[in-house]
């Protein structure tokens, strides 16, 4: 084979229809070396992890606190539970909020594709600097997480994959107004 700056037009042409002719890598594999490429490389990864990382912003499709009670029928009893619901690109994040003593605490599920991943929630310091991260955790193996004694506050939630980081919206934590 010859060194490509050698080849002529014709050759080059051929060589480009071959190669775009071959199949796409399936996104888990391509995911998956992003993921090894990572940890092999940590500080580069770090360096240049804003190139490698959808962010994804997802959207809040329901919330009980919007609700109508006569919508929810029998449901519009009152409850120390929150519940809220956000969608982005083939997910749907299952978030409660529960009232616990003093504080309060998250659970929730991610439902869409079976991946690992963390949760980040970080305070909103609401005076134009970056959010503060507060707490990381893992997700189980169903997609699951629970963060306990969260006090009352505005938080941002960050869910990361190995190829995607989905941000919420922010969230207030705390008793209903209003």
């Amino acid at each position: 084979m010859k060194p490509i700056e050698s080849l002529n037009d014709d050759e080059l042409a051929s060589l480009v229809r071959a190669a775009a002719a071959l199949p796409d890598a399936p996104v888990a594999l391509v995911t998956s070396a992003i993921g090894l490429w990572q940890e092999a490389h940590p500080v580069a990864a770090t360096a240049r992890g804003e190139s490698l990382i959808d962010k994804i912003r997802a959207v809040l499709t329901f919330d009980s606190w919007s609700a109508s009670p006569t919508a929810l029928g029998l449901r519009s009893m009152p409850s120390q539970t929150r519940h809220m619901m956000f969608s982005a690109q083939g997910r749907d994040i299952d978030l409660r909020i529960l009232s616990s003593a003093e504080s309060f605490v998250l659970a929730g599920q991610i439902l869409g594709p079976d991946e690992t991943g963390l949760i980040e929630l970080a305070v909103d310091t609401s005076s134009g600097n970056a959010a503060q991260k507060l707490r990381t955790t893992t997700l189980d193996e169903l997609g699951g997480f629970h963060l306990e004694n969260v006090r009352a506050g505005t938080y941002w939630m960050t869910l990361t994959f190995a190829g995607a980081s989905i941000e919420l919206p922010p969230i207030d934590v705390g008793e209903r107004h209003g």
